[in-house]
């Protein structure tokens, strides 16, 4: 769906099937940069990832976001989850984690690519995925930053990824999205991350946007004030649950497919 120009309200079309232009795109982000130390319950090694996003995918996931960790082999990672599920795979793409060919021959379906990237890293990165057939997806945590999409794409289609929340995101409030969203090229669809205590309100306000959701244990884990979230698995149901009560209901990967572009 369209970022829309104004502020973020309920859509006015009734979701009778979920559909690409009604429904929601549920994305989990199982582990992040957290430490297995730190985090007793973090799915980390790939059987561990993969049984979280087969887990999630049941409760309605339809793409699985991974990021590039020391202690554990990212192609092994991917190929663990497409052994056990059917999600679409994207991957965080930071200048400083891996080079751009390990990320390109990862086995992503989507890289995600920090707009504050450096430039010969974004080229890189944006050629090495067009002679490979891998899209690659803008990530924003400035308002800012979403100039450089019109410079990027044109009038092409494109997806932003927006950040919200924590020590580098934007604040996490229904005027700060709209703003964003208001800065999105025309017919760019995007998707929102709520880190920490922006999770919820960033959730709530992205749906009834007509956006798409992020939700894991890579961004919070706090379920709710005082209680720690259990899995990955807790958080995509709620986003089901919220997804389904305001009429736009989780997609399924073929058809978060088409909703994302990747078809």
């Amino acid at each position: 769906m369209a970022a829309p120009s104004s502020t973020p309200g309920p859509s006015n079309t009734p979701a009778a099937s979920s559909d690409a232009r009604t429904g929601t795109v549920i994305v989990v982000a199982p582990t992040g940069a957290h430490a297995k130390a730190d985090v007793a319950q973090l799915p980390v090694s790939s059987a561990e990832v993969a049984g979280a996003a087969a887990d999630c995918e049941r409760v309605g996931a339809s793409v699985i976001d991974l990021e590039p960790r020391h202690d554990v082999s990212l192609p092994d990672v991917v190929a663990a989850v497409r052994a056990r599920t059917g999600l679409i795979v994207r991957i965080a793409a930071h200048a400083r984690s891996e080079t751009p060919e390990t990320l390109l021959d990862s086995g992503a379906d989507v890289l995600i690519c920090p707009l504050n990237a450096p430039e010969d890293f974004v080229a890189t990165l944006r050629e090495g995925a067009r002679l490979r057939g891998v899209a690659v997806h803008y990530e924003a945590s400035e308002i800012g930053q979403l100039a450089t999409l019109r410079h990027l794409h044109g009038d092409a289609p494109v997806h932003a990824v927006l950040v919200f929340g924590g020590s580098k995101g934007m604040p996490g409030d229904v005027g700060t999205l709209a703003a964003a969203l208001a800065e999105l090229p025309e017919g760019a669809t995007f998707s929102t991350v709520g880190v920490e205590s922006a999770s919820l309100p960033v959730l709530l306000a992205t749906i009834a946007a007509g956006g798409h959701i992020r939700v894991g244990m890579a961004d919070t884990l706090a379920y709710s004030e005082g209680a720690e979230v259990r899995d990955n698995t807790q958080l995509v149901a709620r986003a089901t649950g919220v997804a389904k009560i305001a009429q736009r209901p989780p997609l399924p990967p073929t058809q978060a497919r088409e909703a994302l572009g990747l078809t």
